[in-house]
């Protein structure tokens, strides 16, 4: 979907925004703890996506539980810098590589 370089300036700008989204999951799970399924922002490199996904808090914390990995939309993966990992009917996880790995694990809100 999003246009990035592995160690370009659209890489790192794609995961601070990924991070940004991150961080705003973030204070919508606290809430929602371990009440069944819930509707979270898209974590996708889009900077104008407003899709949500729905998954559980279970799902979503064990996604989250890796500083470089972020559930998406179907189809909004940018194979420029990162991989899909898991596929289900409702979001796909996808995990950074090279650059856009680092950038995304130093703006991740859980290590701050």
């Amino acid at each position: 979907m999003a246009r990035a370089t592995d160690g370009g300036i659209q890489a790192a700008k794609a995961a601070r925004n990924q991070a940004r989204w991150r961080e705003l999951n973030e204070r919508v799970r606290f809430p929602a703890e371990r009440s069944g399924d819930v509707e979270f922002v898209c974590e996708c490199v889009g900077r104008d996506c407003s899709e949500t996904l729905r998954l559980s808090v279970a799902a979503y914390e064990r996604i989250g539980s890796s500083p470089i990995r972020f559930p998406i939309a179907v189809g909004h993966d940018s194979a420029a810098v990162e991989t899909v990992v898991q596929m289900c009917d409702q979001y796909a996880v996808v995990e950074k590589r090279g650059k856009a790995a680092k950038i995304a694990a130093h703006f991740n809100p859980r290590s701050k």
